[in-house]
């Protein structure tokens, strides 16, 4: 796939620019690159990249627009930002905006290459699951999945039994296999349909931004929260939240999640009174919960509160559509 994908990379920094280039091309990686962020745009009309690594301040054109008109020629594309500046307030607004990672300058470079090829395998997985998702039908407020499988119908059936039951749900699968899908096919079929559905990818984010997508803050909580933020447990609360790589969740938001299903109650950052939520969690993973737990990377007994209904989604090929 690396040898095959595009990289486009901007920075105003010239060594960091060529540090970048170097590092990327020895990947495999096809790589342009540019000072400008005007030039930048204009590549942007002129080609398509997998992924598209940006300095957030730039003169003229800087990162937070280049994310913009990227994300508006190819919602595919992921976006990388990097910079010199970083505050917790500019990371969120950037990941808000559709940015797929926020790396503070100095960088290392395994960070970069890691980070990369994450999102150059996004990529890949949304083309791949690009049939998959061409057999949903949306009518009445429901999600049909289409297919003449015998096990993935079978699959169904017990996913449209277990939706109603209001339990917490773990998809198994390899990535790819459409574990996103199986989950609002759950919350389109239960009673919460007609209430909110949010995903979320815990191995997108940093710690301090995880906690902060999922808990909220209060005003005040930290250098830059000039206001209260709902955080999406919050906001899923009646409906449904979609935790994908469950297993990539920081120790630390293992406890406060698992404090969220036992008491049904959230703090917000800096909060200091517990509200109340009442929300489904579906959460997926690739890797082998087990082992996560015997090598104490995953807590059991957040593992049991999850499993209450378990389904293993066959992988693409094992399947007969």
């Amino acid at each position: 796939m690396q040898k095959n994908s595009k990289i486009l990379i901007i920075d105003d920094e010239k060594i960091a620019l060529k540090n970048l280039e170097h590092v990327m091309k020895k990947e495999g990686y096809q790589v342009v690159s540019t000072q400008s962020g005007q030039n930048a745009l204009k590549l942007l009309e002129e080609q398509q990249f997998d992924a598209v690594l940006t300095d957030l301040r730039m003169e003229k054109v800087d990162g937070a627009q280049i994310l913009k008109r990227c994300k508006e020629l190819y919602p595919d594309t992921e976006v990388i930002m990097i910079t010199g500046y970083a505050t917790l307030e500019s990371a969120v607004k950037a990941m808000k905006n559709g940015a797929f990672y926020y790396i503070a300058k100095p960088f290392k470079l395994d960070e970069v290459r890691k980070v990369v090829s994450e999102a150059v395998e996004k990529v890949k997985l949304k083309n791949e699951n690009r049939q998959l998702r061409e057999q949903i039908e949306s009518y009445h407020g429901k999600v049909k999945i289409i297919t003449q499988d015998a096990n993935m119908q079978r699959l169904l059936d017990t996913a449209k039994q277990i939706a109603p039951t209001d339990c917490n749900v773990l998809l198994t699968g390899e990535s790819g296999t459409g574990k996103e899908l199986f989950a609002r096919f759950i919350h389109f079929h239960s009673k919460r349909a007609n209430n909110t559905f949010f995903a979320i990818n815990c191995g997108a984010f940093t710690e301090e931004l995880l906690g902060n997508e999922l808990f909220g803050h209060e005003r005040g909580a930290f250098t830059g929260a000039i206001s209260m933020k709902k955080g999406l447990i919050e906001m899923a609360s009646g409906g449904t939240l979609f935790l994908d790589e469950i297993t990539e969740m920081p120790a630390s938001m293992q406890v406060k999640l698992l404090r969220v299903i036992q008491e049904r109650e959230l703090l917000r950052l800096g909060g200091t009174e517990p509200i109340k939520v009442d929300v489904r969690f579906i959460a997926a993973t690739n890797r082998n919960l087990q082992d996560a737990i015997k090598n104490s990377s995953f807590r059991q007994d957040l593992y049991f509160r999850l499993n209450v209904v378990s389904l293993s989604i066959p992988p693409l090929s094992q399947r007969k559509d």
